[in-house]
């Protein structure tokens, strides 16, 4: 990998670590069991907010291990002629894919680096009182923990994020190089088949746990709902995504850089599909977490929870904040990977008429056309999952159950605005030239 792209993954994990480092603290800081005095309400409250952050550290490292394996799989696709010859000439697989795995450990090791002096200076940015939440209440000997967790998670993530592209470029066979990205990809009709099963099995669980108050182990039930419903809807992604880009991008017809851009991510769902899926993460978590988060401040405010229940529980919209802010960045790195796959495309467009502004035109509305995909699964999602969590929430006296918009809105808005700002860099590079085999006059170069 490139020295300009290695580094971009490394604030990536850089910012990955922050957030978790942030999750983890907060979980940590409550192991102390909270006040003797607070009774069940205070339980409950606690409970609640440690769930909530240990999924959000759990979404950040998927979407870290996401947008790792598509930034390793397009430069590992950009050197397959390299692979070749080195396999041609009596590299071994080990060899090789030790190789990229050391540059992933390097790449790891320096996000984690930033990311910890980071979370150094990240809560001095914050009021005394959400400052105290995230610090451990036990032994300063063991104070490091959330940190080395943290840590442990990030490089976790980035050897498994890297592992599937180092084994398909070093087990490819010598002298073959894998297809050109323009082609179209259609995605086996099993694949979309089981991701189509999972996610009505998801979907019509999570339905029961939000209507079913009788329910045996109604708090098992939900976990195992959401996980199918997840990975359901992680399976199907590229035909979700084109499903619904052929909907919300009918004004895009409209335009010839629109079409050009619905045109590519019809034949390409994968690609779009890998800009969705960090949004489609972050917009869940953020529609599940809120209103959640909401219940569970109103019981604390109701019941008098001592101070550092609620504080735990004011950090969470910083959280919140952090985890969308990170799946623009992804789904702009996502883009970018596409982008600098397709300079052949570019090339010829440019040579048959396409202006910079045109073809910069293309590139944001893909991204735009992906990123709305994934905001529309990601609510669907996280509001499904939110009602029946405060279904569950409701059978143990915690507060009924709202959509909390005038935080909903400003949090998707951040990473928006900040996918859009990572975007203008990919988007607005210059495409590369054609160059010309022949002289002036006709002669062969």
């Amino acid at each position: 990998m490139r020295p300009g792209p290695a580094l971009l993954l490394a604030v990536v994990v850089a910012a990955a670590t922050v957030i978790m480092v942030g999750a983890f603290a907060l979980v940590a800081a409550d192991r102390d069991g909270g006040s003797v005095v607070s009774g069940q309400a205070d339980s409950l409250a606690r409970a609640g907010t440690n769930a909530l952050v240990l999924g959000l550290g759990g979404l950040t490292g998927l979407m870290l291990a996401l947008i790792v394996a598509e930034a390793f799989s397009t430069s590992l696709r950009r050197r397959a002629g390299v692979f070749a010859l080195l396999r041609a000439t009596g590299a071994s697989t080990s060899l090789l894919a030790g190789a990229i795995l050391l540059q992933a450990l390097v790449i790891g090791l320096l996000g984690s680096a930033l990311g910890l002096l980071g979370s150094i200076v990240a809560p001095r940015l914050l009021t005394a009182e959400l400052a105290s939440a995230l610090k451990p209440t036990w032994d300063s000997g063991e104070a490091l923990l959330p940190q080395e967790l943290a840590v442990g998670t990030a490089l976790l993530a980035t050897l498994v994020g890297t592992l599937p592209p180092a084994l398909r470029a070093v087990t490819a066979p010598p002298g073959t190089t894998p297809a050109a990205p323009s082609k179209p990809q259609q995605p086996p009709p099993a694949r979309g088949v089981i991701g189509a099963v999972l996610l009505v099995v998801g979907a019509v669980g999570s339905v029961v746990v939000w209507r079913v108050d009788v329910l045996p182990h109604r708090v098992g039930v939900l976990w195992a709902a959401a996980g199918v419903l997840l990975v359901g809807l992680l399976i199907a992604l590229p035909q979700a995504v084109r499903a619904l880009v052929a909907v919300l991008g009918l004004p895009a017809r409209l335009g010839s850089s629109g079409r050009l851009a619905l045109r590519q991510m019809t034949a390409t769902p994968r690609s779009a599909a890998t800009i969705a899926v960090a949004p489609l993460l972050a917009t869940a978590a953020v529609c599940a977490g809120a209103p959640l988060a909401v219940s569970l401040r109103a019981t604390v405010a109701d019941e008098a929870v001592p101070g550092r229940a609620a504080a735990q529980l004011d950090v969470l919209p910083t959280l919140l904040i952090c985890v969308s802010a990170l799946a623009g960045l992804c789904a702009a790195g996502a883009l970018a990977a596409s982008a600098a796959e397709r300079t052949g495309e570019s090339a010829l467009m440019r040579a048959v008429g396409q202006g910079r502004g045109q073809r910069a035109a293309q590139l944001l509305c893909e991204f735009t056309l992906a990123c709305v995909a994934g905001l529309v699964l990601g609510a669907a999602t996280g509001l499904l999952l939110a009602g029946a969590g405060g279904a569950v929430l409701a059978d143990q006296g915690i507060g009924g159950f709202a959509i909390p918009w005038r935080q909903l809105l400003p949090l998707l808005a951040i990473g928006c605005g900040v996918g859009v700002l990572s975007a203008l860099a990919p988007v607005l590079k210059p495409a590369p030239q054609v160059v010309s085999t022949t002289e002036p006059d006709g002669a062969p170069a």
